[in-house]
């Protein structure tokens, strides 16, 4: 289903909701008050809100035990927190220079952050991952404030969660005035402590990520090709057709070691000139070779055999071959006759659109499977990478890569989002962690200072930077995207 179907749906289900609960709340219904006086539920235009207080007493039990160790805890990321704030500005800054200089120069470089976006540049199969990896990031940030808020003292309200369209997140809820009467060091533990959690969650993930080709080596092998994972989008069959779990190691002569040099190789055959094949010249004495033959003119030869051209200098020859057959005979790859000895000759195929004059000309894809033969595959090479999911991970037993692939792309959401997220919430931007933060940090700077107005000006530039620095970078982006 494609991601506007699902938003499209999500969006009436949330209207329909919001109008059943206005309805029965203007009729009062009695079992309906009575529903959601057991359903801590607050329904809102295209956002539903549960709060609970569940879970106070095990945290603060917990808290009181390991006090200590937590306040050790929170005093450590407190300092790294304050330490990542500058170079957090440095990388938005950065950040935003290069999302101008695509826009001015017609670009697609990459910046560091960027905003995500499901169906523009996030595929509609990573979907669940996305929202998985925004439900825990923000569950562990907020852990982190309400631990810290106990730790010194202040009761925490509630916890919740939020889902505004179909993106969860969560909350805590704590005293505000609790809070701000705290010496701005314990203040600014707690609001540093939500930064700090997604600080450790990222290096947890991206260790996790590291190490699991470590770990699974009794299990599954890298380095060594790819493994299909999935061929959902692949209509294509034949007996000589993708299989799941086929080990690919090459594409036209390009090496493939992981999902990376399969992109990088499939990229390599798109941009290139049409490859061919070094033939010996004994086998094409053998094959009638004619202008207007066959599956060059697209008759019903052309769906088994494949049009080559084999030309020179003097003149150029047609052929109507088996493609399976050209590639066997085949001893290496050219582009024209001097690429091959002197008793061969390169056949390149031909293709109908080249045929008609047309740019967007296919290609002869020859993927190389291991202990199995080559694919044949005569198409776009995108095609290819849209359609053949594949994973680093080979098997070496029965057991398939599927539910490695899956633990892969969560931890890597995982550390991309959680690091993302402790980067805007360190800059002080306002309705972000960080402005609580500035706040804080200016109380202890200007500790003993008696005009207040300088003391608020520093606070406002620093806000007003980093929110100009948040607003400018997603503007960017999304002009990035549209145009």
């Amino acid at each position: 289903m494609e991601v506007t179907n699902v938003f499209g749906f999500v969006i009436l289900v949330h209207i329909f909701i919001y109008c059943f609960d206005r309805y029965m709340k203007r009729n009062n219904s009695q079992r309906y008050k009575n529903f959601l006086s057991m359903t801590p539920i607050q329904i809102h235009f295209m956002s539903l809100r549960w709060t609970t207080s569940l879970f106070n007493k095990i945290i603060n039990n917990w808290t009181t035990r390991e006090k200590n160790k937590l306040c050790w805890w929170y005093s450590l990321g407190t300092m790294v927190t304050v330490l990542l704030c500058i170079p957090s500005l440095i990388l938005l800054a950065s950040t935003a220079v290069v999302s101008f200089e695509n826009l001015r120069q017609h670009e697609n470089h990459e910046a560091i952050l960027q905003p995500v976006v499901p169906g523009v540049n996030l595929p509609s199969t990573d979907l669940p991952y996305y929202l998985i990896t925004l439900l825990v990031c923000t569950v562990v940030h907020e852990i982190g404030h309400a631990l810290a808020a106990v730790s010194e003292q202040i009761p925490l309200i509630s916890f919740g969660l939020i889902v505004w369209l179909i993106v969860p997140a969560a909350f805590v809820e704590l005293p505000t005035k609790d809070v701000t009467s705290l010496s701005p060091w314990k203040q600014l533990k707690i609001y540093c402590a939500g930064v700090w959690h997604n600080i450790v969650l990222s290096i947890v993930a991206f260790l996790i990520v590291v190490s699991l080709p470590i770990l699974l080596m009794p299990l599954f092998q890298t380095g060594v090709g790819v493994s299909v994972l999935n061929l959902d989008g692949y209509a294509i069959g034949g007996y000589h057709d993708f299989q799941i779990g086929d080990q690919l190691i090459g594409v036209n002569g390009c090496r493939v070691t992981e999902d990376n040099s399969w992109k990088q190789c499939l990229a390599a055959v798109l941009h290139a000139s049409s490859s061919g094949f070094c033939v010996n010249n004994a086998y094409l004495v053998g094959v009638a070779a004619n202008d207007q033959l066959g599956c060059c003119n697209n008759s019903e030869l052309s769906q088994s055999h494949l049009c080559f051209i084999s030309s020179s200098d003097v003149i150029s020859h047609h052929y109507c071959l088996r493609a399976r057959e050209v590639s066997e005979l085949s001893t290496a790859w050219c582009s024209n006759h001097k690429d091959c000895s002197n008793n061969q000759s390169c056949l390149r195929p031909l293709f109908q659109s080249e045929l008609e004059n047309e740019t967007d000309s296919a290609r002869l894809i020859l993927i190389q499977r291991k202990n199995a033969a080559s694919i044949i595959f005569v198409g776009h090479p995108d095609e290819l990478y849209r359609s053949v999911s594949v994973s680093n991970y080979v098997p070496r037993t029965f057991i398939g890569p599927k539910y490695v692939n899956v633990i892969y792309h969560l931890m890597w959401y995982l550390f991309s989002f959680s690091a993302g997220l402790a980067v805007l919430n360190v800059v002080p931007c306002i309705f972000m962690d960080g402005q609580h933060i500035v706040g804080a940090l200016t109380e202890m700077v200007f500790k003993g200072c008696e005009s207040v107005s300088m003391k608020r000006q520093a606070q406002r530039a620093l806000i007003f930077s980093g929110t100009s620095l948040v607003i400018v970078n997603i503007a960017f982006s999304l002009l990035s995207m549209v145009l």
